[in-house]
C-alpha cells in the first residue's frame, strides 16, 4: 500500500495519461458548447451509470452532472411504504414519508459491536443495537453521536477527529448507510467481520450498482429559514449527557457514490443545502457562517474529546475554499428551473461529481492524476470537498474523494467503512487510528501533499520578490 501511495508512484505518470489529462482541461465543457443533457425530475430510478455521446470529444463533466441530479433525485424520492431503498412510482419528488436513501441500511445496523450478524434487508435490529436503545421500524432515523465513529466526527485524516459546531451552537450529525446492492453483498459474504477480507481471505469487489450514501444534518433549532431545509424527525444523542431527544433536523449534505460498469472505481457525487455558506444563490443568515469577514480557521479547534466536555463549544465559521464549476453551475441552474417552484429541493445543490477518467479499467487507481477533478492544474482548481463532510480537507485535491478512499481500493474496493468498522472495528476509540495501516499510509501522503504545498508556495512568494 505504502508503494502505491508514496511519491515517486504518483507523479511518474506515463505520458499518454497526462497527455490525456491535459487534453481534458483544454477541451470546452460540454455545457458551455450547447451539449448539456436535458433534466429529468421525474423518474425515480438511479441511474445504472453515465449516459455520454460515442464519440463525445469533449470535458463530459455535463454527462457526469447530469448522472449526480438523477441519482440525487432518485435518493431524495419518497420510499414506498414499507418497503426498504424503493421508490413509490405514485409520488413525486416532494410527495410526503421517509426518502429512499434514508430507508437504507444505517452504519449501525450493519456492523455490530459484538460482531454479530445483521438482521436481513427488510428487517430492523434489536433495540440493543441501536445507539440510543430504541426499536426502530421503517422510516424511523436514529442519529447516534459516538455509537459509531463517522456519527459526529468528520471525513478525512486531518480532520477526522473533529466535529462540526453549526452557528446555532449544535453538532452536525451524519449517518451512512448502503443500498439494497451492497448490503446483501456485505451480509452474505460476512463483510462486517474483518476476517472476512484480512490475508489470506481475497480482497472485496462490489457488485455493479451498489450505493452507499453519507448525510448530514443539523438541529434546526433556531434557525431563521427553516422552510428553505428538507426536514423530519430523528432520535438524536446527546454527546455529553448520553441522553436521546426526538429533534427536528434537516438536510444539509449528500454524498452518493455508486460502482457502475464504465467506473468500477464508483462515480463520486456530493450535494450541499446551498445556505450552508456563502455562495451565490445562498441566503443569510448562513448555517456555517456568521456572515463577517472572519475567517475560517486552518485546521479544525476542536476534537472529540473536546466535544465530551460541555456545553457545546462555539461555532466558528466555514468557507467554500474552491469555487463550484462553471459547468455545474449550470447544470444547478438547469435543475433548479425544472423542479416545482416551490420545491424544497430547489435549496440544494451539486457541489462536484468525481469520476475516473479512464473508463472501464478496474486497475487504476483513484489518484489524481486519474481522475477529474484532478491532476494537472487547472482540473484542481473547483470544488472537490463538501463543507459539512470535508469542512478541512478542502486545499488538496490529494484529500479530494477519490484519493482519500484510494487507500482502501486493493482491499475493501474504495469502501472506508468496511475497513473502519468491520469487527473488531479498527474506530473503536479515536486512539485505535493508528493501529489501522491504511490510516497511516493516508496520513503519510496528505502530509507529503501538504509540505509540497508550502514548498510551492513559499517559491511563488521567492518569484514575486523585487
Amino acid at each position: 500500500m505504502r508503494a502505491i501511495l508514496s511519491r515517486p508512484a504518483i507523479w511518474p505518470v506515463r505520458a499518454a495519461w497526462w497527455l490525456a489529462v491535459a487534453c481534458l482541461a483544454a477541451l470546452t465543457p460540454a455545457a458551455a458548447r450547447g451539449q448539456m443533457p436535458a433534466p429529468v425530475v421525474n423518474n425515480p430510478q438511479v441511474p445504472a451509470d453515465v449516459s455520454i455521446p460515442a464519440g463525445f470529444p469533449g470535458n463530459p463533466i455535463a454527462f457526469f452532472d447530469d448522472y449526480s441530479w438523477r441519482a440525487f433525485l432518485a435518493m431524495i424520492w419518497p420510499a414506498w411504504n414499507g418497503q426498504r431503498g424503493q421508490p413509490d412510482p405514485g409520488q413525486t419528488v416532494d410527495g410526503p414519508g421517509p426518502r429512499v436513501f434514508e430507508t437504507y441500511k444505517s452504519l449501525a445496523e450493519v456492523f455490530h459491536s459484538d460482531g454479530s450478524p445483521p438482521t436481513s434487508w427488510q428487517q430492523f435490529d434489536p433495540p440493543q443495537y441501536n445507539p440510543c436503545g430504541v426499536p426502530e421500524k421503517f422510516g424511523d432515523m436514529t442519529l447516534g453521536s459516538f455509537s459509531k465513529f463517522s456519527n459526529l466526527g468528520q471525513a478525512g485524516f486531518g480532520a477526522l477527529l473533529g466535529p462540526l459546531v453549526a452557528q446555532n451552537t449544535t453538532y452536525v450529525r451524519y449517518l451512512t448507510a448502503y443500498n439494497e446492492i451492497e448490503f446483501n453483498q456485505i451480509f452474505s459474504q460476512r463483510l462486517y467481520l474483518r476476517s472476512s477480507f484480512t490475508p489470506p481471505a481475497p480482497p472485496v469487489t462490489f457488485a455493479n450498482g451498489s450505493i452507499d450514501v453519507k448525510s448530514s444534518w443539523i438541529d434546526l433549532r433556531n434557525i431563521a429559514n427553516p422552510g428553505r431545509f428538507y426536514t423530519r424527525q430523528a432520535t438524536v444523542l446527546d454527546p455529553v449527557t448520553g441522553q436521546c431527544t426526538t429533534l427536528t433536523v434537516g438536510l444539509v449534505g449528500l454524498h452518493i457514490v455508486q460502482k457502475t460498469p464504465s467506473r468500477p472505481q464508483w462515480i463520486w457525487t456530493t450535494f450541499e443545502h446551498i445556505d450552508n455558506v456563502p455562495g451565490v444563490g445562498a441566503t443569510a443568515p448562513f448555517t456555517l457562517h456568521d456572515g463577517t469577514g472572519t475567517p475560517m480557521p486552518a485546521t479544525n479547534p476542536y476534537n472529540l474529546p473536546r466535544v465530551l466536555t460541555p456545553p457545546t463549544p462555539p461555532p466558528f465559521n466555514v468557507t467554500r475554499v474552491k469555487p463550484i464549476h462553471r459547468s455545474t453551475q449550470q447544470t444547478n441552474t438547469a435543475y433548479r428551473n425544472a423542479l416545482p417552484a416551490n420545491s424544497v429541493w430547489r435549496h440544494y445543490q451539486l457541489v462536484m461529481t468525481q469520476w475516473p477518467l479512464v473508463p472501464n479499467s478496474p486497475s487504476t487507481n483513484g489518484l489524481p492524476p486519474n481522475t477529474f477533478p484532478g491532476l494537472p492544474a487547472p482540473n484542481d482548481s473547483t470544488a472537490f470537498a463538501n463543507t459539512t463532510l470535508e469542512t478541512f480537507e478542502q486545499n488538496s485535491v490529494f484529500t479530494g474523494c477519490m484519493a482519500c478512499h484510494n487507500a482502501t481500493m486493493k482491499r475493501t474496493d474504495f469502501a472506508w467503512s468496511i475497513n473502519d468498522h468491520a469487527h473488531p472495528a479498527s474506530t473503536a476509540t479515536p486512539n485505535l487510528l493508528m493501529r489501522d495501516r491504511s490510516f497511516r499510509d493516508l496520513r503519510d501522503t496528505l502530509l507529503r501533499s501538504e509540505q509540497e504545498n508550502l514548498r510551492n508556495a513559499a517559491s511563488r512568494q521567492q518569484q514575486q520578490r523585487p
